[in-house]
């Protein structure tokens, strides 16, 4: 453990990700097992405890990732990808998952999306060598080779030990035929005292390249020594075995893969070159033709002759997404049949769909001069015309498809919308109004009335001009329901009330008053009468899609979500044009447990209605919360070329890199949020916060003082930059800071305690640690039980090495917070330092009893039984903890001590190797480098005997 407590200093608590991690010595036990068989190469036994244990506790995340890594040992990189999907929904470490999703791409030969995937940079020197070596394996893959070296040699300049850069450098050269060169490399890291098999593979290519086939085979018998069931070696022993002409034993090689990998293409084509070069038999020319994949493709003749295969093929390309694709089909169809409106509108469609406003209007302006009059082309300019801002255009348009179809509630609708968008309110009102009441669109055209009352501030003329109907036509239930309505919308629920039950004594079925009074009758907390009335109604009228919805939200609203679902699909399924219903029906299929089918319902829409942002939005924050990173993306692209708020767009984006520690992303995100917003204060402050975290304060000051003056900044905003100058050694302008917060932040406020504990934090680094205690003493005389001001005075002590005193005050903690996990871990680190480790097991495990997903708890308990020696207790905590956060030097030097207590010295001395070279300090770093340093002199002792 390191001698600090980082986490007392945090001013705004981490929300701790969900994660159960199985307490059970049998089910640790299980996994160390697993652990020992993959370190010694038995993938199959590792993997069927694995599966043994995934089974009885599926949530199990150090299971998960020793699955992956399993998995990508026996170059399995599909079902590896799978397992990683898990082990994130699980919470994995972002660092680990990073490393671990690359090499699963590579051994699909996904060179392009591992190029991606690393994309972004990072900032820890031993993670930023091992991402060059992944993406140099990537541009290896793409016949990338200058820049596959150059990532190569940045591996080494960041890490001058990491053999796979080495290894990968060699690859280089043998592409460019340098065999010495390689062999060069090669032998430096065989020089190592625990050589990875790679090595003995890439030797033995070297030697089978040079046609030295002996050497070559004696390479790789020494692979086989150490992994006797790996596939590659054995592939190469086949190979070289068969150069040879020992067939016989060539064959065993290939029988051994098949065992491991059944139909491995490589052997596959080794076992038709064996048959062929043992029996010479026609056959195996049938045999070698089934190792090629075929694809058959129509040829453009063809396509000439059928234009609607490219009809079809457009149509197939629109639906996945593939616009550029789609719109090029439909080019050539248009070019064989250029009169066809149907391809016309189709082409406008997809030209909408890619935000191309003006080539569809081009395309639908030749489609209105080859049909007059064609309603669908009509509505499509004004749609387009809309978009381009040219208002008076679609209004023109879109009173055209009114005159053709007077009857058409779409029509007037699309008049209305553009009425709202160019400010004409009374025109929108009047056509909505004019609008046919047995329209089966009554819930849009509400809206509709709704938003132009507000929008245009005369509610009360409004309801005038409503009541006024109601005396001239007493018997009109559409006048007593819009009356209703009305006073919906000013919150006067009992006249709404009665205005409702007035048009149902009028017609006792008219579904728009019962849907209203219904609503009414929840919101004034008569929620079982609401049920009756649209139970009842329902009777009577089973199919009535908008019945069905308000039955659907009541259900919702009293979290009654697998009946919601059932209420909301059947109301879609009758009305399945209805944006908001499928909004609706989503949101209960989220909180019912089921988004895939929430995601299936809203890109099915996409694909079929129109593209807009809130949809897209929504659909990306969907797949964000099932962890496919890049679909949330695209969707949040699509609404930014939706037109959606780019403000607003931006800043989700960015939440979601940062979230996938893409750091550079998410800053950059974050300024484009600040760029584009009306109110930049919570861009900024949550970028001020990310650059703060990456050590970049000063960063922060400059961007924040780029989009405001002081003047702007919001309290909330003082704080992080307060903190920012702070961590950029800014002493005196952190103490101004916080004196001013001081001022600012009234005495009762909740974040009082954040501005006192950040001054106190400045005094301490200025060396003034008596003017700390002071000010946390002052203001523990107004709030005694204060968390975070003793938690600042626990830390005084801790440095000072004052550790009864720290114990005392978290303790006292105890008896006020007696659940808070991170006060438990403290208190377990600061027994253990008092050498008090009864005390420090109990705390530990009520840590880990109330959240079992923290790596400094889990570290905390592995720690104590390490000191008390119960090693076998004190493993699979450590892998745990790193599995929840890869990048802990502290946790994996003390796996290294834990794992060489057990004698697993080869997992222990490349692991302590990596410690070492790490450039994150810590309280025992020279205690690791003695530690090599004295082993890696017996190790050349013994390798000298």
């Amino acid at each position: 453990m390191s001698q600090k407590l980082p986490t007392s200093r945090i001013y705004f608590f981490l929300i701790l990700i969900a994660l159960t991690c199985s307490a059970q010595a049998s089910d640790k036990n299980v996994l160390e097992q697993a652990n020992i068989a993959f370190k010694d190469n038995n993938y199959n036994e590792a993997l069927i405890h694995l599966k043994n244990l995934t089974q009885t506790d599926p949530d199990n995340l150090a299971a998960r990732l020793l699955m992956a890594e399993v998995l990508i040992a026996s170059a399995k990189g599909a079902a590896a990808e799978v397992e990683l999907v898990n082990a994130e929904r699980l919470g994995a470490d972002k660092n680990l998952t990073l490393l671990l999703f690359a090499e699963a791409y590579l051994l699909q030969g996904k060179y392009n999306e591992v190029m991606t995937h690393l994309d972004n940079p990072v900032q820890e020197v031993i993670l930023a060598a091992k991402v060059n070596v992944l993406r140099g394996h990537a541009q290896l893959g793409l016949r990338q080779l200058k820049s596959s070296t150059k990532s190569y040699k940045n591996a080494l300049s960041l890490n001058v030990n990491n053999i796979d850069a080495k290894l990968g450098l060699a690859q280089v050269a043998l592409n460019y035929y340098r065999f010495d060169e390689a062999q060069t490399y090669v032998n430096d890291v065989l020089k190592g005292y625990f050589p990875p098999v790679n090595a003995w593979i890439l030797k033995a290519s070297i030697h089978q390249s040079l046609a030295e086939l002996k050497p070559a085979l004696k390479a790789i018998n020494k692979a086989l020594l150490e992994n006797p069931r790996h596939v590659q070696a054995l592939v190469i022993r086949a190979s070289l075995l068969i150069e040879l002409g020992d067939y016989l034993n060539a064959q065993t090689d290939v029988d051994s893969i098949f065992k491991l990998v059944p139909n491995e293409p490589k052997a596959q084509f080794l076992a038709a070159l064996i048959e062929s070069k043992a029996n010479d038999d026609i056959s195996t020319k049938q045999q070698f033709a089934l190792l090629s994949e075929t694809i058959s493709r129509l040829d453009n003749d063809t396509l000439v002759n059928n234009p609607n295969y490219y009809y079809l093929a457009s149509v197939v390309a629109f639906q996945q997404g593939s616009y550029s694709a789609a719109e090029q089909y439909i080019k050539n169809y248009l070019e064989i049949d250029s009169l066809n409106i149907k391809a016309m509108t189709f082409s406008a469609t997809i030209h909408i769909a890619m935000k191309n406003y003006s080539a569809a209007q081009s395309i639908l302006n030749t489609a209105n001069l080859q049909e007059e009059n064609n309603p669908k082309v009509l509505s499509l300019l004004g749609l387009v015309s809309t978009e381009l801002n040219q208002h008076e255009k679609a209004k023109f348009y879109f009173q055209q498809v009114v005159n053709l179809l007077p009857e058409s509630s779409i029509a007037s609708q699309q008049l209305a919308k553009n009425n709202i968008d160019m400010g004409e309110y009374q025109q929108a009102i009047d056509t909505l109004l004019a609008i046919n009441s047995s329209s089966q669109y009554q819930s849009t055209i509400s809206f509709l009335l709704v938003q132009a009352y507000v929008k245009s501030g005369q509610k009360s003329k409004a309801l005038a001009i409503a009541e006024k109907l109601v005396q001239v036509e007493p018997g009109n239930k559409e006048f007593i329901h819009h009356l209703g309505f009305i006073y919906q919308i000013i919150a006067d629920f009992p006249k709404a009330k009665l205005s409702f039950e007035r048009a149902l004594k009028i017609d006792t079925a008219h579904t728009k008053s019962i849907i209203s009074l219904a609503e009414t009758l929840q919101v004034m907390g008569q929620v079982k009468e609401s049920f009756t009335l649209l139970e009842q109604a329902l009777l009577v009228q089973e199919n009535d899609s908008s019945l069905i919805n308000a039955l659907a939200k009541i259900y919702a609203r009293t979290q009654q979500y697998e009946q919601s679902v059932v209420w909301f699909k059947k109301a879609y399924q009758l009305d399945n044009n209805n944006k908001e219903l499928l909004k609706q029906l989503s949101f209960s299929y989220i909180a019912a447990g089921q988004p895939l089918e929430a995601i299936e319902n809203i890109e099915s829409y996409l694909t079929n209605h129109q593209k807009t942002a809130d949809l897209y939005v929504l659909l990306a924050q969907y797949y964000q919360q099932q962890n496919n990173i890049e679909k949330a993306l695209q969707n949040f692209n699509s609404a930014i070329r939706a037109e959606g708020n780019k403000g607003d767009i931006y800043f989700l984006i960015a939440q979601l890199y940062q979230k996938q520690n893409k750091y550079s992303d998410a800053i950059e995100m974050y300024k484009k949020s600040a760029a584009w917003s009306n109110n930049k204060q919570a861009p900024l402050i949550s970028l001020s916060q990310l650059l703060n975290q990456q050590q970049n304060p000063l960063e922060a000051i400059k961007i924040v003082e780029q989009f405001l003056t002081k003047e702007d900044y919001s309290i909330q905003l003082n704080m992080v930059l307060a903190h920012a100058y702070y961590l950029s050694g800014q002493y005196d302008e952190a103490e101004d800071s916080y004196k001013k917060l001081l001022i600012l932040v009234p005495a009762k406020a909740n974040n009082r305690d954040n501005v006192i504990a950040g001054l106190s934090l400045v005094y301490q680094a200025k060396n003034q640690d008596n003017k700390a205690i002071k000010l946390l003493m002052n203001a523990l005389e107004d709030k005694p039980e204060s968390f975070l001001i003793n938690s600042s005075l626990a830390e005084i002590h801790i440095n000072k090495d004052q550790w009864q005193s720290a114990y005392d005050i978290y303790l006292h903690l105890l008896a006020e917070f007696p659940q808070q996990a991170m006060l438990l871990n403290n208190t377990a680190f600061i027994a253990s330092k008092l050498s008090l480790f009864d005390d420090a097991k109990k705390y530990s495990l009520a840590s880990l009893d109330i959240t079992s997903s923290q790596p400094d708890s889990l570290d905390t308990l592995g720690w104590v039984y390490y000191q008390t020696q119960e090693f076998d207790k004190a493993l699979p905590l450590f892998r745990q903890a790193l599995a929840l956060d890869f990048s802990k030097i502290e946790i994996k030097y003390h796996l290294v001590l834990t794992l060489k207590a057990l004698n697993r010295e080869k997992e222990a001395f490349n692991t302590l190797v990596e410690v070492v070279n790490s450039k994150r300090e810590f309280s025992d770093k020279k205690e690791a480098i003695k530690l090599l340093n004295s082993w890696v002199e017996i190790l050349r002792i013994k390798k000298n005997l």
